[in-house]
């Protein structure tokens, strides 16, 4: 009886396919996508089987394991992961400002660059002063 409903459902699927999608036939296509539905949900996962022999000595341990958390507990569980991260960062910051400062560096190599901090060579600053000082 199985065969014969997946035989069907097959067909119908692939008719659907052939003459409501590609010929424009609405009515197939309803068809072929509940025949397709039909299929997709009758689908069952296959059972995990391991099949070992144990020695003297060997045992099988048989455990369960919880489906993850959805819904809000699964928001908890972020927001939590969320609130580790940034107390995390927060002491790495903290470790940051408590360590020795580093030495500047010398004068050489910031007049090589030609750049100070902020992205500018401070030049463009005093020029406006003295343009405004003139007018």
């Amino acid at each position: 009886m199985k065969g014969i409903l997946e035989r069907l459902t097959r067909n119908l699927v692939r008719r659907g396919i052939r003459d409501g999608l590609l010929g424009g036939n609405g009515i197939w296509l309803a068809l072929g996508a509940t025949a397709w539905l039909v299929r997709w949900l009758g689908k069952k996962p296959a059972p995990r089987v391991v099949t070992e022999q144990l020695r003297l000595g060997e045992s099988l341990t048989v455990t369960s394991v919880p489906p993850p958390p959805f819904g809000r507990k699964a928001r908890k569980l972020d927001k939590a992961d969320r609130k580790a991260a940034k107390l995390a960062w927060a002491q790495i910051r903290a470790e940051r400002k408590r360590a020795p400062a580093r030495e500047p560096a010398s004068a050489a190599s910031r007049s090589s660059s030609g750049r100070q901090k902020g992205g500018s060579n401070g030049k463009g600053k005093t020029r406006k002063r003295a343009a405004r000082s003139e007018a």
